[in-house]
């Protein structure tokens, strides 16, 4: 049930230039949407200012989200790369969910009990990050988000915006 409308798939990298031509090359993923986001994010500690960069790219039904940590509290994020720097190598990091009813998600993730890693959020998009790692080994991340969230997200063309 918590995976229903799973789209995304993202990883963590070095150097988001290198690693979206090892993808494009190795696996067709082009088009990407790219923007970096200065981010105050919601922690259970409080607000934390983070700077990324990111990019997405569809293949098919399933989105890939690529982000570089850059500066900031980035613990969630460089948790998972490796210490060479030089290596631009994505490495997985999340599934993400999509949800069309914030007050639902929110419940849902309620009825999950997994510690909430962090939440942000943009005009008309909310994510919320869940650290999933002692029962699957990564993160979860739900996400909420408009109509006009999901087109700037580049929702496939001939997708219902609603599923």
């Amino acid at each position: 049930m918590f995976l229903r409308n799973h789209y995304q798939n993202a990883y963590i990298t070095h150097d988001l230039e290198a690693a979206m031509t090892l993808v494009t090359d190795r696996w067709g993923v082009k088009d990407w949407i790219r923007f970096e986001p200065d981010m105050v994010l919601k922690t259970p500690e409080g607000d934390k200012e983070a700077s990324v960069r990111v990019a997405l790219g569809w293949c098919d039904d399933v989105q890939i989200e690529l982000i570089e940590p850059v500066k900031g509290w980035t613990d969630p994020y460089a948790c998972v790369l490796g210490a060479d720097k030089s290596d631009p190598t994505p490495r997985f990091h999340h599934v993400a969910v999509r949800r069309d009813d914030e007050a639902q998600m929110r419940r849902e993730i309620a009825d999950l009990g997994l510690p909430v890693v962090f939440e942000g959020s943009v005009p008309g998009l909310v994510f919320i990050y869940l650290d999933a790692r002692e029962s699957t080994g990564h993160f979860f991340e739900y996400v909420w988000a408009d109509a006009e969230g999901w087109q700037g997200q580049g929702w496939p063309a001939g997708k219902p915006v609603k599923p």
